[in-house]
Parts: C-alpha cells; sequence; structure tokens
C-alpha cells in the first residue's frame, strides 16, 4: 500500500504538502503526548470558537441517541473521544487553510464539496452496516482524496496543465464517468510525478496517525483486486463500504440528467454490503440535509449541481428497478455470449435481423434511431455494432465517429448497413472508423460469414486485454515485492524496527527540514544495560526476549512522531522531530520509568531489562547530524559512568 518511502520523504521534507494549522496543529501536537489531561485539551479547543461549533456539531450527531443535545467541550470529548477530536482539528483546519491556491486549474470549491460528501456518505454507510467508527469514517471520507490537493500545492503549474488537459477531452475517456476520469488522471499524475493521489492520499493519512484498517480500503477501492482482503472479512467491507460512498458521492454530484446511468453500480455496491434500496434513499437523503448544514458551517460555496433537497420519487424508483444481481457480485468473467447492439433498419427488417442474429447466440439490442443507439452503446457497451447508414439525428456514420472518440466505443467492431456500393461513400465510412460493410438487402450467408469475421476480431481483442490485465497484475506483484524488498533491507527482523541504514538517511532528511523550518531535532541513544552479562548468564535466547521486551515499550512509550532505531546488538536510536530539549528530557523520563518496570521470565528466575539514555539536541554549535548523535553518545556513556538506569546529557 505504501508508495515508495524515499519519494514520500522528500516530498515531507519539502515542508509544502497540506499540513493543519493553528489551533488544529496544536490539537493534534498535544494529542501526540501520554501526559495531556482533557483540561489542556479543553482550554485550547475554547480557543477557537469556530471549531467548537463544528465539534458540537459532530458530537450531537453522534450522540443523537443519548436522549440530551451536546451543549459543552467536555461532553463533546466525552462522546467523541480524542483521537476523533484531533482528526476532526486536522481536517477542518485543512478546510479553513485550503479554501484557494495557486492552482489555477483546481477547483478547491468543488473539491471541497466533494470532500464534505464523501465525509458524510462514508459515515453513513459506515454507521448502517457497523464495519468501522462512524465518526473516524467522517474524518477519512473527508481526507480521502487529500493527495489531490498536496500534489495541487507541490506542483502547481504542472497540474494545473494536467487538470486542463483532461478538461478539454469533451468527450473521450476521461470524461465518460467519474470513475474514468479518476483513471486517467491518476495515469497522467503517475506520469509526471512518479505517483498519484491515490498513493500520496495514503502515505499522508498514514503519517498522520489515521488507522491502517481505515487507509488500506481507500487505497485498494480502484483496485480491489489487489487488496489481498479475505472474502465477507472486515477489511472487504470496509472496502465496500468506500466503494459505495463514492458512488453515493457521484450520484449527489452529478447532473439530473447523469444520474440514471451512475445508479446501476450504486445498487450493486449496495447489494454487496446488504442494504436494501429503502435504506440507501434515506442514506442519501440524509447526506444531502447533512451536507446543506456542513456546507454552511465550513463556509463551502454551493456548487451549481448540487442540490440540498433529496432525490426525487423518480430517483428512488431508479434506485429499487436497478438492483443487478450480476453488479452486486463484482464478478468480471469476461463476455461468453457477445453482445451486438442493431441500430435502424425498418422495423420489419429490425425483428428479423434480431431473430437471426438470437439463433446465432449473440445477445441482441436494438435502437431505432442514432441518439438512441449511442445512449444504449454507452449503456451496454456492445461488442459489435450493426448501423444503418441512414439513421434519424444520427446518421451511421456519425455514429461511428462519436463512439470511436470514447475507449469503450474504440474497440467495437462495427458492420454498417448501405444501399449502394459508392467508392467515395465508402472511403468516407471507413475513415470514420467503419470496419466492414454490407449491401441491403442483407442476405443470411454473407450476414453469418461477416459476423464470423467480428467475432474473430473481438475474441482477439479480449485475448490482449486479458494479457494486458495479467501484465498489470505482475507489474504490481513486482512492485509490491520491490517494496517488501526495501523493507526488509531497512528492517531489524527480530524488533521489526528500521535499522541503521535507515536511521541514518532519516536523521539526514529530518536535519535537512530543521534547516529549512528553524524547527527543533532532538534524539536519544538509548543501551541496554549489562546486556553482555544476560546473554553470557540465561542465555541469547533471554537476551532476544529482552531485546524483543524493550522493544515493546518503545513502540507503547514513545510518541507516534518518533522514530525508533535499532542501530547496534543492544542500542537504539530515537529521532524526535519538534522536539525541544525539555521535551525530549520529558521523554526519555517517561521511557526509563517504564523500561525499569520492565522483566523477563527465566529458568533462572526473572532478568530485569534496564537501560541508560543519553539525550541530544541539535544547536548553533552542530553542523552535521554525526554531531547530534556523538552529543547523544557522550550522553549515553555519562549515563553508565553514573550508574546506569539514568538519563545522561551531551556536552554542553
Amino acid at each position: 500500500m505504501d508508495i515508495e518511502l524515499k519519494k514520500f520523504e522528500q516530498l515531507k521534507a519539502t515542508g509544502e504538502l497540506p499540513s493543519p494549522r493553528g489551533v488544529a496543529l496544536t490539537i493534534v501536537r498535544l494529542t501526540q503526548r501520554d501526559d495531556v489531561s482533557s483540561g489542556q485539551l479543553e482550554q485550547i479547543i475554547k480557543s477557537d470558537p469556530a471549531f467548537v461549533g463544528r465539534l458540537l456539531k459532530a458530537a450531537n450527531i453522534s450522540g443523537r441517541d443519548m436522549g440530551r443535545p451536546v451543549a459543552s467541550v467536555p461532553d463533546a470529548l466525552n462522546v467523541l473521544g480524542v483521537v476523533v477530536v484531533r482528526n476532526l482539528a486536522l481536517g477542518f483546519s485543512l478546510v479553513s487553510g485550503y479554501r484557494s491556491g495557486a492552482c489555477s486549474a483546481f477547483d478547491y470549491p468543488a473539491f471541497w464539496t466533494r470532500a464534505v460528501l464523501n465525509a458524510l456518505a462514508l459515515q453513513a454507510v459506515v454507521r448502517s452496516t457497523g464495519v468501522a467508527n462512524p465518526e473516524e469514517a467522517f474524518c477519512c471520507g473527508l481526507l480521502s482524496e487529500i493527495g489531490k490537493l498536496a500534489l495541487a500545492t507541490l506542483y502547481p503549474a504542472e497540474y494545473s496543465r494536467i487538470l486542463q488537459d483532461l478538461n478539454e477531452l469533451d468527450d473521450s475517456a476521461a470524461t465518460t464517468s467519474p470513475e474514468a476520469y479518476s483513471a486517467a488522471l491518476r495515469a497522467r499524475e503517475q506520469d509526471a510525478f512518479a505517483l498519484h493521489h491515490d498513493d500520496l492520499t495514503a502515505a499522508m493519512l498514514s503519517d498522520w496517525g489515521f488507522p491502517r484498517a481505515l487507509v488500506e480500503p481507500l487505497f485498494f477501492r480502484h483496485c480491489p483486486e489487489f487488496s489481498g482482503f479475505a472474502a465477507d472479512s472486515r477489511g472487504e467491507r470496509m472496502l465496500f463500504a468506500v466503494q459505495l460512498a463514492q458512488a453515493i458521492t457521484d450520484v449527489c454530484l452529478a447532473e439530473p440528467e447523469e444520474r440514471p446511468a451512475l445508479v446501476a453500480p450504486l445498487a450493486g455496491r449496495a447489494v454487496r454490503l446488504r442494504i436494501e434500496p429503502e435504506v440507501l434513499e434515506n442514506m442519501i437523503d440524509g447526506v444531502m440535509r447533512g451536507w446543506g448544514e456542513w456546507a454552511g458551517m465550513l463556509q463551502i460555496g454551493v456548487q451549481p449541481n448540487v442540490s440540498f433537497a433529496p432525490p426525487s420519487s423518480v430517483f428512488a424508483d431508479l434506485l429499487r428497478t436497478q438492483q443487478d444481481p450480476a453488479a452486486a457480485t463484482g464478478a468480471d468473467e469476461g463476455p461468453r455470449i457477445l453482445r451486438v447492439l442493431l441500430a435502424g433498419c425498418d422495423e420489419e427488417q429490425r425483428i428479423a435481423l434480431s431473430a437471426a442474429l438470437g439463433a446465432q447466440g449473440y445477445e441482441v439490442f436494438a435502437a431505432d434511431n442514432g441518439q438512441r443507439a449511442l445512449e444504449v452503446a454507452l449503456s451496454v457497451q456492445p461488442h459489435i455494432l450493426i448501423v444503418d447508414w441512414q439513421l434519424p439525428e444520427l446518421d451511421g456514420v456519425q455514429l461511428t465517429r462519436a463512439l470511436r472518440d470514447t475507449r469503450m466505443g474504440r474497440g467495437m467492431y462495427v458492420l454498417i448497413l448501405t444501399g449502394r456500393e459508392d467508392d467515395d461513400r465508402l472511403v468516407e465510412a471507413f475513415e470514420a472508423g467503419v470496419d466492414d460493410y454490407l449491401v441491403k438487402p442483407v442476405r443470411d450467408k454473407i450476414l453469418a460469414a461477416r459476423l464470423r469475421a467480428a467475432t474473430r476480431v473481438v475474441q482477439l481483442q479480449e485475448e490482449v486485454r486479458r494479457d494486458h490485465e495479467e501484465m498489470k497484475h505482475f507489474a504490481a506483484e513486482l512492485a509490491v515485492s520491490n517494496r517488501r524488498l526495501h523493507e526488509a533491507a531497512v528492517t531489524d527482523p527480530l524488533t521489526g524496527f528500521h535499522n541503521r541504514r535507515f536511521a541514518m538517511d532519516r536523521l539526514e532528511k529530518e536535519w535537512a527540514s530543521s534547516s529549512r523550518s528553524g524547527r527543533p531535532v532532538s534524539c536519544m541513544m538509548i543501551d541496554i544495560d549489562n546486556f553482555k552479562t544476560i546473554n553470557d548468564t540465561y542465555g541469547h535466547d533471554i537476551g532476544d526476549r529482552v531485546l524483543i521486551s524493550l522493544a515493546e515499550v518503545l513502540n507503547s512509550a514513545l510518541r507516534a512522531n518518533d522514530i525508533v532505531c535499532r542501530v547496534g546488538g543492544d542500542e537504539f536510536l530515537v529521532i524526535s522531530t519538534d522536539t525541544d530539549a525539555n521535551a525530549i528530557r520529558a521523554c526519555a523520563e517517561r521511557l526509563l520509568a517504564a523500561a525499569g518496570q520492565t522483566q523477563v521470565e527465566s529458568p533462572q528466575g526473572p532478568v530485569r531489562c534496564g537501560i541508560s539514555i543519553g539525550v541530544a539536541t541539535r544547536d548553533a554549535s552542530m553542523v552535521s547530524t554525526a554531531m547530534l548523535i556523538k552529543a547523544a553518545d557522550v550522553g549515553m556513556y555519562r549515563a553508565k559512568l553514573g550508574g546506569r538506569a539514568r538519563i545522561g546529557e551531551g556536552p554542553d
């Protein structure tokens, strides 16, 4: 799931990634401390009246079954919990801080419109299915495409050109559907920046501390086949919830005339989560009403095509009638019966041709004019189009040309029917994209022979498509293998911490970031007391258990933004960003106390896991990371000389 570590760290080191500001940043940092009290958090929250209002709104939605309204910050904290409050602060700060930007083609209001709708939709789906915490889902849904905003912020000019190019593709694959547009955008992002917005979203959410159980389904929503989730597992159900929320958002944002085409996938995804059509209708109504309330509170400009009114009864009827069991299973086994669209001809001839095609095993669709044929083609995506040259509204050549401008239509086999063999007219037809022609009146044997040729072409295209999918699957597996190899190269197998090689690279990046921003950076050098004696007395297996126990202590006692690495047999390096001398000392004291209470059982009795810690903070005299590490090292040796199980500081 993770993008290449080095690439993300480079982007993070620029300091330009979207990040919380003001009170929200204080809340995020405060909640990273183990010793934070509710009183401290309340005091910070109350300093921002706008955030208080939004927090109470979220708490009242979550606690509506309590029987009384949530009217105070302490009550809101009790209802939501510290983690949700932190994530809400993060999300709302980004909404407020990035209403506009330097990327001219990036529609910032439309981005946040979609983000809030998606947040409400995911919250509603999760609340209905019970697959996750609804409030955490709201926060995750709000930031589910934050990678787009990040790319617009990091590369405003380049990203603007990409968006302009896509917007200029009038009737192409990029604008056929929201899903097709998103796929085209990801492909262009990958070419331009060596990563796409889904990669960056997953990395940013993980870096902000969002749970993997929510981040993974978001990342795999466009490629569920690579998720590895077991059937009917919590991960798979969360993936379905994310996809359904996305479909609800697409429907809410679509123009009324575009909605029917989006209803079938919407209903199919609801079936996978066992959500009845009536429940889905109420869910969409609630999302639209909630959008009206949140849009005003977050001061998001209303988009022209977004209505606060619930879906009409016609839309509700579409939800009920377009439930498709095949779509609900998500199965795509490839076409077993070729679909043929018969466009035009007089009614008697259409009936005769339909019967002949049906007898040959084809699934037949019919349309009596060019415009209707175009709509049916975009809906059913036939493999073969048999079109009369003379058609009302759009003639056969115009229809072919329009379909060839779409990705779906490029692979369609087109057979045009004409009343006369005129060379110039036939050249015009072939230039428009026609594959073959038949002269009317159509003879059954000739039609059958032409269709056999068409079938061979379609089957060859299907084989090419399957080969392409296999190559994509192989490339994805290879990328995963490469990431695993990279992770193995920088990971200590015993403790699961990163190794010395990673530690040195990461410290260099944090040092560079500190040089640009002026933010403090500190480190701790930790050494296990009497570790050689433990190995000699109790054996190396007990020594390994001591190392593992200490690793667990480090995981639980340190903060989320602290980076722990095993740099020697019994030595650990902790890199602490945005941490001054007082903060690193307090962190070391907390760690020392936790380690002092830890022991490992052995046949000879309990073995205590004492440690000595050296701390150091970057100051003006230090010109390199080596000097920072050396200062921490000196502090650790001073702690050893002072009697062990204590904290030492490097040179003044």
